[in-house]
């Protein structure tokens, strides 16, 4: 398969080159190469994709299939989608599942309702909102290629090279040890997909040509009091001093001003808005081939990832990179403690 892939160099689109390039696919990557370096035997072309001109250079070839990862806005992708439509035989587009317009309050399937944004919107997610963003690209892509595009929607992506760094926070703050401010209780479900799991079933349905939309929403039956327990695990040996997990109910987190899913990642306490957050119908990925790989090896593999980058740059492994907002600042984990 001769893949285009729209990015490529960061966290799933990494993941999706190394995929493709792995099963023997002949893969381009098309990117600014601001963000991370071209992956070994890929072929990449740099350019902007809000540059007409730039987008020019992929109509002077053919592929069999393009992958686009970006975050971009609507009309943008909707450029490329059309430049493509007559040099690519299908067309996926990671999207997400914060497109649906009443999630995460109520359960959602494919089939529901979506935000409101145009295929030709200009702006930013600060400007449009994600969700907005993505439900607008949707629509462009659908639009450029009726009939030979897929619409991924995944939920929460952890794994090797995680640039938010939610799993990497979780890691990080039970190998520095002391009592650890845990939300809510442990019997609580989350769900995640290794990146690396998405790439592998991206890379299978896009040279299947698979048309529609599917939920990636991650595996069932996992607990946070399972996340953090195999964190302590897998950091024992690095920790200085031992790690005692506090479960903090809800309530008093949230009066204390604790942020939901930014200051501690991924927690969704229980109010009526976020009350379906992990209900979100994954039967249509696993009937297409979608399988997730044990949460152990996700979490050993991102703290192995940790310590190899740690080891390179030579600087602590706790100093990975995040995305602003991304963990609880230790005085104020300390002063919710405190408080108890």
């Amino acid at each position: 398969m001769r893949l285009l892939v729209l990015g490529g160099t960061r966290f799933l689109g990494r993941a999706i080159v190394d995929e493709a390039i792995r099963r023997g696919h002949d893969v381009t990557t098309f990117s600014r190469g601001l963000s991370g370096e071209p992956r070994p035997g890929a072929e990449a072309l740099h350019g902007d994709r809000t540059s007409f001109e730039d987008l020019l250079r992929l109509a002077e070839r053919d592929f069999d299939a393009a992958i686009d990862t970006s975050v971009i806005a609507p009309a943008h992708v909707a450029a490329a989608a059309r430049l493509l439509a007559g040099h690519v035989g299908h067309y996926t587009y990671v999207s997400t599942i914060s497109v649906y317009r009443d999630y995460p309050g109520d359960p959602v399937t494919e089939n529901s309702a979506v935000l409101d944004c145009p295929a030709d919107a200009t702006g930013t997610v600060e400007t449009l909102g994600y969700g907005e963003l993505k439900a607008g690209s949707e629509r462009a892509v659908a639009a450029a290629l009726p009939g030979r595009h897929l619409i991924v929607r995944p939920g929460l992506i952890v794994g090797p090279h995680e640039n938010v760094g939610r799993l990497p926070w979780w890691l990080t703050r039970l190998a520095r040890g002391g009592t650890v401010l845990a939300p809510g209780e442990p019997g609580r479900p989350i769900q995640m997909t290794d990146a690396r799991d998405l790439a592998s079933w991206l890379v299978d349905n896009t040279r299947r040509g698979i048309p529609g939309t599917v939920n990636v929403p991650g595996a069932d039956g996992t607990t946070f009091g399972d996340l953090l327990a195999l964190c302590g695990e897998i950091t024992e040996a690095a920790r200085a001093a031992p790690a005692t997990i506090q479960w903090v109910p809800d309530q008093v987190l949230l009066d204390a001003g604790v942020e939901p899913w930014m200051e501690l990642p991924m927690w969704a306490p229980d109010t009526p808005e976020l009350a379906a957050i992990w209900q979100v119908s994954g039967d249509r990925a696993v009937r297409t081939g979608m399988r997730y790989r044990p949460l152990a090896d996700t979490v050993r593999d991102t703290w192995l990832w940790l310590r190899r980058e740690a080891a390179a740059t030579g600087r602590a492994a706790i100093e990975f990179e995040r995305r602003p907002g991304i963990g609880l600042d230790p005085a104020k984990e300390q002063a919710v403690l405190s408080g108890l």
